[in-house]
């Protein structure tokens, strides 16, 4: 494993001090490094689209965690909080905290499963409908607004090794993580 590049996730701050510490790499498109000024640039980006989303969930009282929830059932129609649970890859206690803020302020619904008395059905309510429409009209004009005079062929090919990047992430960390333990945290 190379000693450049850390295996473990970093965060935003901690990944523009790496940056700022090499100098240039990360930061410099003709840097002779330009996997690491990519990544660096992912990093960067992360938090600010994150931000954003979250911004948009909070002019309704969530964050982008009830958010993504909402997003989420929206997506697969009244659902089972183990299958919700394994959707958004978020353990089962979590699924529950979230479900049981959302539905107190009545984004949710529970309702008994027909054939399994164990089970709840979670569905979002009208009022969910509508406020995931304003986002989403609002996420288009972001969108529109962000991208708008980038040439069609540029954001395709951007949108191709996105996809590209997304669909090797996980298995890129979980083999460099196999590799080792993290590293231990400085002594205070």
């Amino acid at each position: 494993m190379s000693d450049s590049v850390s295996p473990w996730p970093v965060s935003a701050s901690a990944s523009a001090d790496v940056e700022a510490a090499r100098g240039s790499a990360g930061t410099d498109p003709s840097s002779a490094d330009l996997a690491v000024s990519v990544v660096g640039r992912l990093f960067r980006l992360a938090p600010q689209l994150t931000e954003l989303m979250d911004h948009g969930a909070r002019e309704y009282g969530m964050g982008f965690a009830r958010g993504r929830v909402l997003w989420a059932l929206q997506a697969s129609g009244p659902v089972v909080m183990r299958a919700l649970s394994q959707q958004l890859g978020i353990s089962p206690r979590t699924v529950t905290g979230l479900i049981d803020a959302l539905e107190a302020d009545g984004w949710v619904t529970r309702s008994p499963h027909p054939e399994d008395r164990r089970a709840t059905i979670i569905s979002i309510t009208p009022a969910s409908e509508a406020a995931l429409a304003t986002m989403r009209e609002g996420y288009e004009g972001l969108a529109h607004d962000l991208l708008a005079g980038i040439d069609p062929d540029d954001l395709a090919k951007c949108q191709s090794v996105l996809g590209l990047i997304q669909a090797r992430l996980d298995g890129v960390v979980a083999a460099r993580m196999a590799d080792g333990p993290p590293p231990a945290k400085p002594r205070s």
